[in-house]
């Protein structure tokens, strides 16, 4: 054979041995990768309980550095896998992911295989079941109860008399996107969507559930990032007495234990008479779809409108 020949033939073997190593190499990345936008952040923490039906584990963690205190909260998990042999008490060491619109935990091991025992100082006074069970239900009429504004101002909740009443829980410090962030995102849009079709008639309430640390001019600061109008959209706090009140008639689990902050999501529509309209118990409702609860309380018909 002709050494062109020879040297022909072996390049060519070897480009096709490249491909298939190549090709072999693809066959075994992961087969999910974390988006390129995504922040990985590393997180020591235990197991407070899991619900596999709402795809989260609710887990007190470690300060994250540089990102977000320690606290108790409940973690989206897109991966039903991760559930499997994991239960509360269990120590764990997982992966946080965080894009500019969502976050959930992409990776859990435990640590110990004995699960460790939970202190009874830890535990709620009334777990979510029991709130949920203990809050009001639609129709009934909504106490009332006195905050302080962004300004500085107490208010009652009877001073909204015969406006439409949008309430939520946050706080300021919340770093996760699809949580308190995203709760005032969906505000600020539905704040705008009010004030073309009903304006003078509705009040937005946002609720701080970190009263130690958002005081009227955090909040104040908090309310102009999302260019709040001070008329139609309050951010409050109150005292612990207050903030309990409030989350109970909710049904929010709410609970703040050694400096964490353990909750879960409530946004309620409370009618110009005063009654409980809609509770919408996670962060999946819409501004459209409550613009077209408000309308419906408003006027007493559903219309038709651009989302």
């Amino acid at each position: 054979m002709k050494p062109k020949i020879v040297l022909t033939v072996l390049a060519a073997l070897t480009l096709v041995a490249v491909i298939f190593a190549v090709a072999l190499g693809q066959r075994h990345l992961p087969l999910s990768r974390a988006p390129a936008q995504a922040r990985g952040f590393q997180v020591h923490g235990q197991i407070r309980g899991i619900d596999p039906i709402a795809k989260t584990i609710r887990v007190s963690h470690e300060e994250i550095p540089n990102y977000m205190p320690a606290m108790t909260m409940s973690l989206p998990v897109k991966d039903p896998a991760l559930f499997r042999h994991l239960q509360a008490g269990d120590e764990v060491q997982f992966e946080l992911l965080v894009t500019d619109t969502d976050s959930w935990i992409s990776h859990i091991d435990r640590i110990q295989s004995e699960p460790q025992t939970i202190q009874a100082e830890d535990k709620p006074a009334r777990s979510p079941k029991e709130l949920e069970t203990e809050s009001l239900r639609r129709g009934e009429m909504v106490p009332d109860f006195t905050l302080t504004n962004q300004d500085g101002r107490e208010f009652h909740l009877t001073d909204f008399r015969g406006k439409a009443v949008v309430l939520t829980f946050i706080y300021t410090r919340c770093p996760l996107p699809n949580f308190c962030p995203l709760m005032s995102k969906n505000f600020a849009e539905l704040e705008q969507r009010l004030n073309k079709e009903f304006p003078g008639k509705f009040q937005l309430l946002s609720i701080s559930m970190d009263p130690d640390f958002d005081r009227a001019e955090v909040l104040k600061e908090y309310a102009s990032r999302y260019e709040a109008n001070a008329k139609d959209w309050s951010f409050a706090v109150g005292d612990g007495e207050s903030l309990k009140f409030v989350a109970e008639l909710m049904g929010l689990y709410f609970e703040k234990l050694n400096g964490l902050i353990s909750h879960d999501l409530r946004t309620a529509l409370i009618g110009p008479d005063g009654r409980l309209v809609q509770l919408w118990k996670s962060n999946v409702w819409t501004p459209y779809e409550v613009q077209r609860s408000v309308r419906e309380t408003l006027t007493g018909h559903e219309d038709i409108v651009s989302r």
